[in-house]
């Protein structure tokens, strides 16, 4: 039966609908994978194939609905058509309001200026529902639908409107690769974590080493470890500038939030005391010498054919270069992480503990290893 609901909804030719009876449809096909659940690939591919050409329609109402759906279905199009839609002002007004101000001449200039800088509600829509999409994004769309949503910000719809923007722009970003969320930072689109202050450890700390840290770990993270301490050695030891843990924290190095689920005890130990023995490639640096005797050190973050854009210092992901591909000699892997050694240097042994908890614990406060 839902085969042959789907076969129906399929064989209908959309596009000679009114604009009334397009929505009808739009949100009776939502209406059917939210019964149903998500489409087999090759349901999903008809209807993607079926909806695109319609995408962007001339009716701001339609293109809500097929923008919505073309996220769900996961078309590879979908993103860069919405950006498109989000560079230009849709022309929507509150066309009652301003009908009222303009037969009454009486009405503050205030209430004025808040019409004209009024949300624009299509695009924020279009803000909203592309938010989950998960293909068809590229370095530059990214940026772009970060600098819209940074636009919207300024619009005057009052702080409950501006928390609802925030929510969009938090949630887009969690969903962006990780090199994609640096690039965001380095272009400017996004405004970096910033921590108001960083805490100091209680210490006294030691010169820890490798196999000190790994017997101490193997009986003190079986219990009484306390969270709040791990998460504040977490930013005393300068980790929360460069990664994101449980949603804060920089952008510049991977995100720590699941990484029990890729490290044991055994290779967290080695990635903090070791940074420099195993580099990933995507997150290593490179050495690259200029043809005027310059040498950058940094992580590439984006690159076009002309230019390469080089983040240069980890903890600030707005100190950023373009270098001219033209004006490189040589570029090359760095030798050494951009994670810095002896970061446990400063911390004493309750702290230690706690900051590795903190670490396997995928940011949940009732682990084992918090338990008294």
């Amino acid at each position: 039966a839902s085969a042959e609901l789907l076969n129906g909804l399929h064989e209908i030719d959309v596009a000679q609908l009114p604009e009334s009876q397009q929505l009808d449809y739009l949100r009776a096909l939502s209406l059917v994978f939210i019964r149903l659940g998500a489409p087999d690939d090759a349901t999903r591919q008809k209807f993607v194939d079926k909806l695109d050409p319609l995408y962007p329609s001339k009716s701001h109402k339609v293109n809500q609905e097929l923008c919505q759906m073309l996220v769900f279905l996961q078309s590879p199009t979908v993103v860069e058509k919405t950006i498109g839609l989000l560079k230009e002002p849709s022309g929507v007004v509150e066309e009652d309001l301003g009908a009222v101000l303009s037969r009454n001449a009486g009405y503050g200039g205030a209430i004025k200026a808040m019409l004209a800088n009024q949300p624009d509600k299509p695009r924020v829509a279009y803000a909203l529902a592309l938010r989950e999409a998960k293909v068809g994004w590229t370095i530059e769309s990214r940026k772009a639908y970060f600098e819209f949503l940074d636009q919207a910000k300024q619009w005057s719809g009052g702080n409950s409107y501006r928390k609802f923007i925030q929510n969009i722009d938090d949630e887009a970003f969690l969903n962006a690769t990780e090199l994609e969320r640096l690039a965001i930072e380095a272009g400017g689109a996004r405004k970096p974590f910033q921590m108001p202050e960083l805490p100091k450890p209680a210490g006294p700390g030691k010169e820890w080493t490798l196999d000190e840290v790994r017997a101490l770990a193997a009986e003190g993270l079986k219990k009484g470890r306390n969270f709040e301490n791990g998460q504040k050695m977490f930013a005393a030891t300068r980790c929360v500038l460069c990664h994101r843990f449980g949603g804060d924290g920089g952008a510049t190095g991977p995100d720590l939030t699941q990484l029990a689920g890729r490290f044991n005890l055994e290779a967290l130990t080695e990635a903090i005391m070791a940074p420099s023995k195993v580099i990933s490639d995507q997150y290593r640096a490179h050495l690259i010498a200029m043809e005027d005797g310059t040498v950058v050190t940094g992580r590439i973050v984006s690159e076009t054919p002309l230019i390469y854009t080089v983040v240069t210092d980890p903890e600030d992901s707005t100190k950023v270069v373009d270098l001219h591909r033209s004006k490189v000699e040589e570029m090359k892997p760095a030798p050494q992480s951009l994670m810095p050694a002896g970061l446990l240097k400063p911390l004493n042994e309750t702290e230690v503990l706690d900051l590795l908890a903190y670490l396997l614990s995928r940011g949940n406060p009732g682990d084992a290893m918090f338990r008294k």
